[in-house]
């Protein structure tokens, strides 16, 4: 087994350990001053990037203010294109019914002229026929 061996520096070694403990406390006293000026130098890096991320936030908020003041101009011009086709069609349908009627009112119209004009045609002839037998008599009349 080992056993301890209590160790006792020299002379020397004592002033050494003595300027080595003091080196060490002034860098340790020289650590502890510049430790609040270093925190604070966090702190203010630390606000300066939360203020670019504040006013990054606030840029992308306006895109998307402005995105979705498109996208409800874009709605709206859905809904109005829809109200315009429904309006077209109803009116397409209302000319559609109207062109319908219109021809047959002109089919019926056709027919009686077809009608009248074949009475026209009979008329003729038979005053064709009259003018001649007209004559006849005429003629008989004559001699």
């Amino acid at each position: 087994m080992l056993e301890f061996q209590s160790c006792n520096p020299s002379s020397t070694q004592q002033s050494d350990l003595q300027v080595l403990n003091s080196q060490s406390s002034t860098y340790l006293i020289q650590a502890l001053n510049q430790f609040p000026q270093q925190l604070q130098q966090k702190v203010q890096e630390i606000q300066q990037e939360n203020q670019k991320l504040k006013n990054e936030n606030q840029l992308l908020q306006q895109s998307i203010n402005q995105l979705e003041n498109k996208q409800q101009e874009f709605i709206n011009e859905i809904l109005d294109l829809r109200q315009l086709i429904k309006r077209v069609y109803q009116e397409g349908e209302v000319s559609f019914q109207f062109l319908s009627n219109k021809n047959v009112i002109l089919k019926h119209q056709n027919d009686s002229l077809d009608k009248a004009l074949k009475n026209l045609q009979n008329n003729i002839h038979m005053f064709g026929q009259l003018k001649d037998i007209s004559q006849l008599i005429q003629q008989k009349d004559d001699h």
